[in-house]
């Protein structure tokens, strides 16, 4: 299957409604983006792995900490593997903005999102995403967090 630019602009639509969702902290938004049995992996930054469900009840308690956060995705790559299937990777940089110790601090995140991605009745969705870590940087908010990931 070749995928059409369409199919490309709307996984790229649900990247970027990822994104906004998690920013803007609306767990509704962010699960409705996932297959209800999608398997979402987080535990190379340290977090958790789950369904859509089990990860949007967990968002709220592991973001609460952040003041602010600014999700981006860079260079995708796509590659269809059936008529309505597509596997992914995209790099990606999360900001976090935290008042530790009564210090401001940016943490980023930097790593690959692996991705399958499948065309639902109600357009594209993911059908799996794993993060796969490799910096986590900042001031020693960082450091803690990047010390618990590599455990």
């Amino acid at each position: 299957m070749t995928l059409t630019p369409d199919d490309r602009a709307l996984i790229g639509d649900l990247v970027v409604a990822y994104a906004y969702a998690i920013d803007e902290r609306d767990w509704q938004a962010f699960e409705a983006l996932f297959t209800p049995d999608a398997r979402i992996d987080y535990a190379s930054a340290g977090g958790i792995a789950g369904t859509p469900a089990q990860v949007a009840a967990w968002m709220p308690q592991a973001l609460s900490m952040f003041t602010w956060t600014l999700h981006s995705a860079f260079t995708h790559r796509l590659q269809p593997t059936g008529p309505d299937t597509v596997n992914g990777a995209i790099h990606m940089l999360a900001r976090h903005g935290v008042v530790f110790d009564g210090v401001s601090e940016v943490m980023d995140v930097s790593g690959v999102y692996h991705d399958a991605y499948v065309r639902t009745p109600a357009g594209w969705r993911f059908a799996a995403r794993r993060e796969r870590t490799l910096s986590i940087t900042g001031g020693r908010f960082a450091e803690l967090v990047a010390a618990r990931a590599r455990r």
